[in-house]
């Protein structure tokens, strides 16, 4: 699986550090989301040192929708 650049953040989304926040219903189609939590790893992506990484937003405008999925 390719993943997105090293210049372009990744997304926690949730839409705040508290552990009992909400969760980004949009998550599962999102390309941020789905590189932070699965395909930075599949790629062999060492760390996340030098990535961006951003909290969910319910207003949410930097989405990258997910064109294919993967079965």
């Amino acid at each position: 699986m390719k993943t997105l650049p090293y210049d372009v953040s990744r997304c926690a989304a949730r839409y705040n550090a508290n552990p009992d926040s909400e969760w980004c219903p949009q998550r599962d189609t999102c390309q941020r989301y789905l590189a932070l939590t699965q395909w930075d790893k599949q790629a062999g992506m060492p760390e996340y040192q030098r990535i961006p990484v951003v909290m969910g937003q319910k207003d949410c405008g930097i989405k990258i929708e997910v064109l294919e999925v993967a079965v």
